[in-house]
């Protein structure tokens, strides 16, 4: 649609050189997505317990409005105690030794916090 706007994942734009708009964010400010945007964003977002958090726009003036987590749905019990140490490995890396691959891949890398937070809840895996 002539003048419409729509929505692809970040990484998806990136990689395709597709143009982005600038968005009014909570604080009133025109917000180009790019790196330092969305990571302010994401880092503005305040993780409950259960690690479950959406909030649409995000305070902070750099905030870029249109953002989110990517989730893993994991059992916190499984039946062979191998699967469990090797869904907690696979996602300790992640968090860990795969940040540095993050922007490549056209993610955003997480906020210290939202690491130290999902490393709490991989111990309560079983």
């Amino acid at each position: 649609t002539q003048g419409g706007i729509g929505y692809v994942e970040y990484g998806f734009a990136i990689k395709n050189k597709m143009p982005s708009a600038q968005l009014q964010n909570k604080e009133g400010n025109f917000i180009t997505p790019n790196l330092e945007s969305e990571q302010a964003a994401l880092s503005n977002i305040k993780l409950p317990a259960n690690l479950r958090a959406f909030d649409p726009d995000p305070a902070g003036a750099k905030s870029y409005p249109i953002v989110t987590f990517t989730w893993w749905l994991c059992y916190q019990k499984y039946d062979k105690p191998e699967e469990a140490a090797a869904v907690k490995a696979l996602a300790k890396w992640c968090i860990e030794d795969g940040q540095q691959y993050a922007e490549s891949l056209g993610y955003i890398p997480l906020p210290a916090e939202v690491r130290r937070k999902v490393l709490q809840a991989l111990e309560t895996i079983k």
